[in-house]
C-alpha cells in the first residue's frame, strides 16, 4: 500500500489545475495560498479545480457531516455507476470523517466553464443526499483536497485502489462528452437561465451553425450526431415505461429519451411519429395527461432538447490533433517591409521596457504586423492597418482583450513608439494605426529570427508569454546554454532561471548539463492538451455576438428617422434607456428558447426594438 506522502507527491500535481494550494488555518478555513509542493503539507491542503476560468476535472464532494458514512457510500456507488456508463474514468478517496471525493479527469482538450457544469451539479444535488456542489460552482476559489492530504479530524485521505490505477486514470482521461452524456441521461437539458445579451446572441449564433432544417424538421447537424445506441435504461423506458432510480419523474425520463434521440439526429417529426406508433409506448404513456395538447408538448420538449444539444454538441466532438498550428510553425508571411518593422519594434521594446509589460507589448506588435499584412496597406512605404483589440487578441496568442487594449495605450503614448494612432475608430470602424520605423540600432540575429509576420502561438496563453523569447532562441539554434539565453532574451538571472525551469517542466526544452535543446513536446502539443481550439472558437463566437449587439446599438442610437415620423417620436429610445437592456434580454432569451430564426439575428433584434420601443429602422418601410 502506498504511503500518504507518495500519494500526495504523485497525484496532487495531476489534480491541481494550477501549481498552487490553499492550506487550512486553525479556524478550519482554506484561506492561506501557497505554491504547490511535492512535500505533503502537515496540515490539510486543497488544490484549485479551475485555471483561467476552465476545468478539465469533475471534483465531486460527498460530505458525511449531516448524514452517515453509509449514506455517503451509497451516493458514491450510485454516481460511479452513472459516470462509468457515460465513459468516465474515476479516482475516489475517503476522509477519516467518512466523507468521500470522486475525481473525474475529463478529456483534456475540451475544458469546461462553470456555466457548462451548473445544470449537472443541480441534477446531482437533487438526487444525492450527501453531495456538495459548491467547489465546482466557483471558478475563482473552487478547490478540493487531493488523496493523501491531511484531514482536519486527524489522519489523511485514503486512496481507494492502487496508486498506479489512479495515475493511469489521470493520464488516460475520460471519453469525450462525459458531462453532456450525464446531463442527457439524467433527463436534463431543460434548465432555463437568464442570459446577458452577449451570451444570448452567442447561443443563437451557435444554433445557426449546429442545427439544420426548419420547423418540425429542424435537427442537429450530421457532423454532431452520436453513432452509439441509446443507454439501456433510456431505451427500456421508451419501450416499457420502466422508471430507473436515475430519474425522479416520468417527465425527466421522457426528456432523457427525447434528448438522446435528438443527439442521434431525430427531429420533432421523427419523434412524434415514434410516439404515435408502437415504437415508444413508454414515452407515449408519459404524455397521456396532456390529451389534445400532446403534439404541442412534444414539440416544446424537442425544442428544449435541440437548444441544449446545439449548445453542448461540441463536447461529443473529438478534435483531432493537427501537426501544425497557425502561428509559430514556420508558415509566416514573407513580407520584408513588415518583417523589418517588426524586428525594429521588438528591439525598441527591449530597449524601452523591462519586466512584466515587455512580453505582452511584443505579442501585440507582432499581431499588428500580421494584421497589417493580411488586411492593411502601404502608404508611402509605411504599413497602415485599421484593426480592433478583439481581432488583435487572437493574433496575439489569445491574449486577453483588456491586456491588448492596455498594451495599445502604452504603445500609443510612448515617445518614439513604432505604433502611431492616425485615426480613432468611429461606429463600426476600428482604430487606424501606422507602423512607423523607430529609431534603433540595426536589429541583431535574435531580433531578426523573432520578427516573424505570423500570429503568436496560442499555447503561450497557457505557458505564459514571458517564456516565448527564450524558447524561440533555443528553437532557432541561436542559444544553446543558459548564459546565451539570458543575454539574448534580455532576462535577469533569477527570472531567466525560473523561465527555463517552466519550459523544462512543460517538456518544450530539455537540459543536459549546461546544454539546452528542444524537448519532446511542441507548442501544438500544449495547445491540444489544453483544448485551445475550443477556447479560440468560443472567443470568435463571443466576438461576433459583441459586434452584432454593437451594430444594433449604433443603429438604435444614430439611425435617422423617416420624414413621416413626428418630432416627438424621432428618438423615443432616449426616453427608454432603462428598458432597452431588459427588452433586448427578453428577445435574445426567446431566440435561445425557440431556436434560430429564418431571418438574420440583426433584423430580428431591430424589429423587436421597433415593435417594443418605437425605434426607427432605417432602410425599411414603416408598417
Amino acid at each position: 500500500m502506498s504511503s500518504p506522502d507518495d500519494i500526495w507527491t504523485s497525484l496532487s500535481p495531476l489534480v491541481a489545475a494550477r501549481r498552487s494550494m490553499r492550506v487550512c488555518d486553525e479556524a478550519g478555513n482554506f484561506d492561506t495560498a501557497r505554491t504547490l509542493t511535492n512535500r505533503r503539507p502537515a496540515v490539510p491542503a486543497a488544490v484549485p479545480i479551475y485555471a483561467r476560468g476552465r476545468t478539465t476535472m469533475l471534483a465531486l464532494d460527498f460530505d458525511a457531516k449531516h448524514s452517515s458514512p453509509a449514506q455517503v457510500d451509497a451516493d458514491v456507488e450510485l454516481v460511479l455507476s452513472w459516470l462509468h456508463e457515460c465513459g468516465a474514468r474515476t479516482v475516489t478517496d475517503r476522509s477519516t470523517s467518512g466523507g468521500r471525493h470522486v475525481l473525474v479527469p475529463l478529456a483534456a482538450n475540451a475544458p469546461l466553464r462553470v456555466d457548462n457544469l451548473r445544470e449537472l451539479m443541480s441534477l446531482l444535488a437533487d438526487r444525492l443526499v450527501t453531495f456538495d456542489c459548491t467547489p465546482m460552482l466557483n471558478a475563482a476559489t473552487g478547490c478540493i483536497t487531493p488523496p493523501g492530504s491531511q484531514c482536519r479530524e486527524g489522519g489523511h485521505r485514503r486512496l481507494d485502489g492502487p496508486l498506479d490505477d489512479a495515475i493511469a486514470a489521470f493520464n488516460d482521461r475520460s471519453e469525450p462528452g462525459v458531462v453532456a452524456r450525464l446531463v442527457a441521461m439524467l433527463g436534463g437539458g431543460t434548465e432555463r437561465r437568464h442570459l446577458t445579451p452577449v451570451a444570448a446572441v452567442t447561443a443563437s449564433l451557435i444554433q445557426d451553425e449546429r442545427l439544420i432544417g426548419a420547423g418540425k424538421e429542424r435537427r442537429l447537424h450530421p457532423r454532431f450526431h452520436r453513432a452509439t445506441p441509446m443507454p439501456a435504461a433510456v431505451e427500456h423506458f421508451a419501450t416499457a415505461g420502466k422508471l430507473d432510480p436515475r430519474w425522479r419523474t416520468k417527465s425527466e425520463a421522457r426528456q432523457s429519451v427525447i434528448t438522446h434521440a435528438v443527439l442521434r439526429g431525430a427531429s420533432t417529426a421523427d419523434i412524434s411519429e415514434a410516439i404515435s406508433t408502437d415504437q415508444w409506448p413508454g414515452v407515449s404513456a408519459a404524455y397521456d395527461r396532456y390529451g389534445k395538447q400532446t403534439p404541442a408538448a412534444i414539440e416544446r420538449d424537442v425544442n428544449k432538447a435541440l437548444t441544449w444539444a446545439a449548445a453542448n454538441a461540441h463536447q461529443f466532438h473529438v478534435i483531432q490533433h493537427k501537426n501544425k498550428h497557425t502561428g509559430g510553425d514556420g508558415s509566416f508571411l514573407k513580407d520584408l517591409v513588415r518583417t523589418n518593422w517588426l524586428a525594429r519594434a521588438l528591439l525598441w521594446i527591449d530597449r524601452e521596457f523591462s519586466g512584466r509589460n515587455r512580453p505582452a507589448l511584443q505579442a501585440v506588435v507582432q499581431a499588428l504586423a500580421y494584421g497589417s499584412a493580411l488586411a492593411g496597406e502601404l502608404v508611402e512605404g509605411v504599413p497602415v492597418v485599421a484593426i480592433g483589440g478583439r481581432s488583435l487578441s487572437h493574433a496575439a496568442g489569445l491574449l486577453s482583450e483588456d491586456s491588448v487594449w492596455a498594451a495599445l495605450r502604452v504603445l500609443r503614448d510612448a515617445p518614439g513608439s513604432p505604433v502611431l494612432l492616425v485615426a480613432h475608430g468611429t461606429g463600426r470602424d476600428a482604430d487606424r494605426y501606422a507602423l512607423t520605423t523607430p529609431v534603433t540600432s540595426e536589429p541583431d540575429s535574435a531580433h531578426l529570427v523573432r520578427a516573424r509576420v505570423e500570429p503568436v502561438h496560442p499555447a503561450w496563453s497557457v505557458l505564459g508569454l514571458r517564456g516565448r523569447a527564450a524558447y524561440e532562441l533555443i528553437s532557432a539554434g541561436l542559444a544553446n546554454n543558459v548564459e546565451d539565453v539570458l543575454t539574448r532574451a534580455h532576462l535577469k538571472q533569477s527570472t531567466g532561471y525560473a523561465i527555463l525551469m517552466d519550459l523544462i517542466v512543460s517538456g518544450l526544452i530539455q537540459r543536459d548539463g549546461t546544454t539546452l535543446a528542444l524537448g519532446k513536446r511542441s507548442l501544438d502539443d500544449v495547445a491540444f492538451a489544453h483544448g485551445l481550439v475550443t477556447v479560440a472558437t468560443d472567443r470568435v463566437i463571443r466576438h461576433r455576438a459583441e459586434r452584432l449587439l454593437w451594430q444594433v446599438w449604433l443603429d438604435r442610437r444614430f439611425g435617422p428617422p423617416p420624414p413621416d415620423i413626428a418630432p416627438e417620436r424621432e428618438f423615443p429610445l432616449q426616453q427608454h434607456v432603462g428598458d432597452f437592456d431588459s427588452d433586448l434580454d427578453r428577445y435574445l432569451a426567446s431566440v435561445v428558447a425557440e431556436g434560430p430564426r429564418d431571418r438574420d439575428p440583426t433584423a430580428e433584434a431591430l424589429e423587436l426594438l421597433h415593435d417594443q420601443l418605437g425605434a426607427v429602422i432605417v432602410g425599411r418601410d414603416s408598417p
